[in-house]
């Protein structure tokens, strides 16, 4: 049996405040609840008992397996109806809370107290950048989070997320010249995938046309025409040049997921992260899973 270190929780795969085009859902142009016939958020007491079941495992030197649990990463997780029960079960159980948010800070969220909450609560928070419409929205928050977090003696890294695709790429120096002044530790640079039933037009608006190696040069000359010492994550820099997006091409028993779990709102589970499996069409090819147990 492969032991669980990190599991993600699709809390609220349909509650989102955005309309982001690259969203797998609004690839779709469906639902979560549609597409799974899964429908409504997570009960609290489904994440309860999946955080239980695997943050109470310990290794033969008696530590804890799990490293830390991931609320939804398909909609807004601060829009979770109990996501703030979730984050105090995490804290209870001293099982770090990684957070990926859009950077609105919706609601309670947007009050610094809470925003302290978030930094003291969690080991690591992932913004994800938004469209460009919303950019200046965007960084005004994540470095009122920055500055919130100087005054504090502990608290969670802040890192941003950034999905490349072909209308973004020329805001990348701006990205990182900005990214490392405000004291931001890491950005995940992540290429855009596409579902297989995606539309053409939006393929043809978002579709990169530079490879995984000419980006990660792009980016690394970037952090050192300003002289950055960003640490610089995600598919990105995880890819080979021959890989696509997805990534998934791996031999079985190779999967960098061979040790995380996620969790959908019924409480079923899944090994593989490869959406086109989760949201897209799962007889495609591109739909394979690289993880066979």
């Amino acid at each position: 049996m492969v032991a669980v270190r990190r599991i993600t929780l699709l809390t609220n795969p349909d509650v989102c405040n955005l309309r982001c085009p690259l969203c797998f859902l609004y690839q779709r142009r469906a639902t979560f609840g549609e597409i799974s016939g899964i429908t409504g958020e997570m009960p609290f007491d489904v994440a309860k008992a999946a955080i239980e079941k695997y943050g109470l495992t310990q290794d033969e030197n008696g530590k804890r397996i799990l490293r830390e649990v991931i609320p939804s990463t398909m909609g807004e997780p601060l829009l979770y109806s109990r996501f703030e029960d979730l984050l105090e079960l995490c804290g209870s159980l001293g099982v770090p809370m990684n957070l990926t948010t859009n950077g609105t800070f919706p609601g309670m969220w947007n009050e610094n107290a809470n925003m302290i909450r978030l930094l003291q609560g969690c080991s690591d928070i992932k913004v994800s950048s938004l469209a460009s419409e919303c950019f200046d929205g965007w960084k005004r928050n994540v470095e009122r989070l920055l500055k919130i977090r100087q005054g504090l003696p502990k608290a969670a890294s802040v890192s941003i997320q950034v999905t490349l695709h072909q209308k973004n790429l020329m805001m990348i120096p701006e990205l990182i010249a900005w990214a490392t002044v405000i004291g931001v530790e890491r950005i995940k640079w992540n290429m855009v995938v596409f579902l297989s039933e995606a539309d053409v037009l939006l393929r043809r608006e978002f579709e990169l046309d530079r490879s995984v190696g000419e980006l990660r040069e792009y980016i690394l000359n970037c952090c050192r025409m300003c002289g950055s010492s960003l640490r610089n994550e995600g598919s990105v820099f995880a890819l080979t040049s021959g890989e696509n997006a997805r990534g998934y091409s791996l031999e079985a028993g190779t999967c960098p997921f061979a040790e995380e779990l996620w969790i959908l709102p019924d409480g079923s589970e899944q090994h593989c992260p490869n959406p086109e499996r989760r949201f897209g069409n799962k007889e495609a090819p591109e739909a394979r899973c690289c993880f066979i147990r």
